[in-house]
């Protein structure tokens, strides 16, 4: 091919693929996900071992943003360390990414309150926080007012009094309840529950993930004789030890995670966390294709589940009752 040969392919685009041109003119939008008690090796590919980063990923699927075609997923599991949640933040501004996505049962109240403090423009979409509104990130659930909105899981106080119930009807043998939370506004309202339900609450606190072994020997100590848990991502990221405590003592233990339930835990009830993160994608798919924050309003959750483990029961000399049984959304034998 001569100059003059050249020249002409080069105008008329026959020399090179028409698709590096293209794909050179487009910029694809990129996403910084952290995901505040899990790690990053369960996060990764188009089908994650992790349920909920799953669901996350396969809801954008379903509204057309498939990771490194149409979009960037950058994914981060900060394993409950608050300074590697915020170095994943400091970067992302940096590079002035399109958006952030701050998620994990109640402990993303972590992750996004420090994503809010480390940008005020960039778009960052939550799903855990309990209090938004009083935490800063958004001026009202109705309007957000800033660059911050998403899924609350903000149902007041009477989740755990939920479980607190369900463990005195399953096994009424109860007495002394080991309630495993760090110390939080709703430790008083437990206890009074507790109280009127004719069971002695003995405080659990576990502020930090080297503080479940200290909490265990509490329990053994305090011959407790169930186990309820509080729904923070520490909880959820240690459900294996947990529901080993529990298993080696025979202790019917309640917990907001069903991933719990399949670990061996003997119920959980609570929010449908899945379908917390598929919801939380759909605001993703909205402010990506030209929505504000300020104008989307932060929504509270729709589903709840209860999701019993027989085989827990049978092992522990339960018996599920039928009332209970026929409220039950999942069963597991």
């Amino acid at each position: 091919m001569n100059r003059r040969d050249l020249l002409a392919a080069v105008c008329s685009g026959a020399a090179f693929p028409r698709t590096t041109f293209a794909q050179a003119a487009r910029k694809l939008p990129v996403v910084v996900y952290v995901f505040g008690s899990m790690q990053s090796s369960k996060m990764t590919g188009p089908n994650p071992t992790d349920p909920h980063t799953r669901a996350v990923v396969h809801r954008l699927r379903d509204l057309g943003w498939e990771d490194g075609r149409s979009f960037v997923l950058e994914r981060h599991g900060a394993q409950d360390d608050r300074a590697r949640a915020q170095a994943v933040y400091a970067d992302a501004v940096a590079r002035k990414v399109d958006l952030i996505l701050a998620v994990g049962s109640t402990g993303s109240t972590v992750t996004a309150v420090d994503a809010a403090s480390a940008t005020r423009t960039i778009p960052i979409v939550f799903a855990g926080s309990a209090d938004p509104a009083a935490l800063g990130l958004v001026a009202s659930l109705a309007r957000p007012g800033g660059n911050a909105t998403g899924v609350t899981v903000g149902v007041g106080l009477d989740m755990g009094g939920k479980r607190l119930e369900l463990i005195k009807e399953i096994a009424p043998r109860v007495k002394r309840v080991a309630y495993l939370n760090p110390k939080m506004a709703s430790d008083e309202y437990i206890r009074e529950l507790a109280a009127r339900l004719g069971l002695t609450l003995v405080h659990a606190h576990v502020e930090s993930r080297d503080q479940y072994d200290a909490a265990f020997a509490l329990m053994a100590r305090e011959k407790v004789d169930a186990i309820l848990t509080g729904a923070t991502s520490m909880h959820y990221a240690a459900g294996s030890r947990i529901a080993a405590f529990a298993a080696e003592r025979k202790l019917p233990a309640a917990s907001p995670f069903p991933d719990l339930v399949e670990a061996g835990v003997l119920f959980s009830y609570g929010i449908d966390f899945l379908d917390l993160n598929r919801r939380a994608a759909e605001y993703v798919d909205k402010i990506l294709r030209g929505a504000k924050p300020a104008d989307l309003p932060v929504e509270q959750p729709r589903k709840f589940e209860l999701v019993l483990n027989l085989k827990t029961a049978k092992a522990f000399g339960l018996t599920i009752p039928q009332t209970v049984l026929l409220r039950a959304d999942r069963v597991i034998e």
